[in-house]
């Protein structure tokens, strides 16, 4: 299956595969207003196949975070789990443990795209503050390795996977489990909502190139 010309998803693709070679990828990706916006994009090669996505449910104490690969309406499982925070540690330790986790996983897992959870909503206003700098730490590390980054609101991310914006989160790893023909029985819930924060955006992308239309942002 084949793109439509779309120079957005070209620079994309071509900054995964300068990754590939050890160069500086020309594109550079920010955040703005829930959706990824990029800053520079130059005449890029045609989309070649597979993307390798990777979700991240972010919290101080423990953050979800989970790969597939998926090429057009195929979807793979290529591995997940959490990064633990002890409730006895220091913020700044948190951040410092949290920034080294996500280093880890871009260098053994080498992924195309992030995707983390947006429109979040805390009455507390420290969850609010604590949730927010987890958020940060993760955001900079995906951007100073210039991956590009979307966001999906909880409830646009249950919508794509289960049907429904009210679904549980066993009705989230279940539908998980069926995409991605996989045991989540013994999987903590933030691993399953991180991979459905992947599984929605390649779910959607999908849809798009189907219809010769731009990736979804």
């Amino acid at each position: 299956m084949r793109l439509k010309k779309n120079a957005r998803m070209d620079a994309v693709l071509a900054a995964s595969e300068a990754r590939g070679r050890g160069e500086r990828p020309a594109v550079v990706p920010a955040v703005k207003g829930g959706k990824s916006v990029l800053l520079k994009m130059q005449e890029q090669p045609v989309f070649s196949g597979q993307l390798r996505i990777l979700g991240m449910d972010t919290a101080l104490r423990k953050t979800g975070w989970g790969l597939i690969d998926a090429c057009g309406n195929r979807f793979s499982p290529v591995d997940c789990g959490v990064i633990l925070n002890q409730p006895d540690l220091a913020l700044s330790d948190c951040l410092r443990r949290l920034n080294a986790g996500i280093k880890g996983l871009l260098t053994r897992y080498h992924p195309d795209l992030a995707i983390i959870e947006g429109g979040f909503y805390c009455k507390n206003v420290r969850t609010a503050i604590v949730l927010g700098t987890a958020r940060g730490a993760v955001l900079g590390v995906l951007a100073e390795a210039q991956i590009p980054i979307y966001e999906y609101a909880p409830r646009r991310v249950k919508q794509v996977v289960c049907g429904f914006g009210n679904a549980s989160k066993q009705q989230v790893a279940l539908l998980v489990a069926q995409f991605l023909k996989i045991q989540v029985n013994n999987l903590p819930d933030d691993a399953t909502d991180a991979l459905a924060l992947a599984l929605c955006h390649a779910q959607l992308m999908g849809i798009a190139q189907g219809l010769g239309l731009e990736c979804p942002l």
